[in-house]
């Protein structure tokens, strides 16, 4: 069974549709149709059949889903490899990173080296970082950039650590916070855990929440506008201006602090131009 077959029956498994996996796949339906009873004849066994609301995998199709989505990311990753142990200053590097890390920090962090090493190749993935690290325990990733603490047990570098902030239009009155209304952003449950942890060291009553938005951005263009306050990384605010913030502390007085890590596998270093981005992430953040 060839490339494109195994390609065919992955994308038919995420849609579960003929025509729709024949207009992403750009070919016809009589011809993806064709190329599954292809694929039948030489099994020998019938993998699925069309229902009216779209088709249905037999046991044995499941079975060959599983088999074509290994197969498919074992071919990538030995042509990423092959790719990058064939020259020092080229390559193919499989990123993932956090999406504030990849909103505040990443376009730049990646021009700065692709000015150097014009070869290179990244496939760039961001998500939250739970995800993150099950797609590198899984190697769909070379290096993985996550926010928080989590449990690694391979290679990992602390790149750097932020402070978590209230940040207002105003000056801020910690002892009329609990009755201004907060504007929340969805995050990860560990920064969730660490923010809801001070405040009920700190009050007995719960926040005023007013808002519940997705991303800091929007968040803070409402913080802008006096309409609330919010909790939140000290990263989101690179691009804000006239707001004033004041940095968490715990009951010892230390800083909340967001932590940033790289994480991966000490045989990724076996390929140098993941090495170098490696080394040039290190050299980077011990600068700041």
């Amino acid at each position: 069974m060839d490339y494109k077959s195994l390609e065919f029956i992955t994308v038919l498994a995420k849609e579960k549709n003929i025509t729709r996996t024949a207009k992403k796949l750009y070919i016809s339906q009589p011809a993806l149709t064709y190329k599954i009873q292809a694929i039948e004849k030489e099994l020998g066994v019938k993998v699925l059949y069309k229902t009216k609301g779209g088709v249905k995998f037999t046991p044995q199709g499941w079975n060959l889903i599983e088999y074509a989505e290994k197969a498919l990311h074992d071919y990538e990753k030995f042509k990423v490899h092959i790719k990058n142990t064939d020259q020092e200053d080229e390559g193919i590097i499989k990123l993932g990173a956090s999406r504030n890390f990849s909103r505040y920090m990443l376009p730049g962090i990646l021009y700065e080296f692709i000015y150097t090493y014009s070869k290179v190749q990244f496939n760039v993935k961001t998500s939250w970082s739970q995800s993150l690290l099950e797609n590198i325990k899984n190697e769909e990733l070379n290096i993985a950039i996550i926010r928080g603490d989590f449990s690694w047990n391979f290679e990992k570098i602390l790149l750097n650590e932020e402070p978590i902030c209230i940040v207002s239009k105003d000056i801020i009155d910690l002892e009329k916070l609990p009755y201004e209304p907060r504007i929340d952003f969805l995050t990860d449950p560990g920064l969730q855990n660490v923010i809801n942890k001070w405040w009920t060291e700190n009050f007995s009553t719960p926040p005023n929440v007013t808002m519940e938005l997705d991303n800091i951005e929007t968040c803070l263009e409402l913080v802008k506008y006096g309409l609330g306050y919010a909790i939140i990384p000290s990263i989101g605010l690179q691009e804000s201006h006239n707001l004033h913030y004041l940095n968490l502390k715990n009951e010892n007085q230390n800083l909340l602090l967001r932590k940033t890590w790289l994480l991966y596998k000490e045989t990724d270093l076996n390929y140098p131009i993941i090495s170098k981005f490696i080394h040039f992430l290190k050299d980077r953040f011990n600068d700041i």
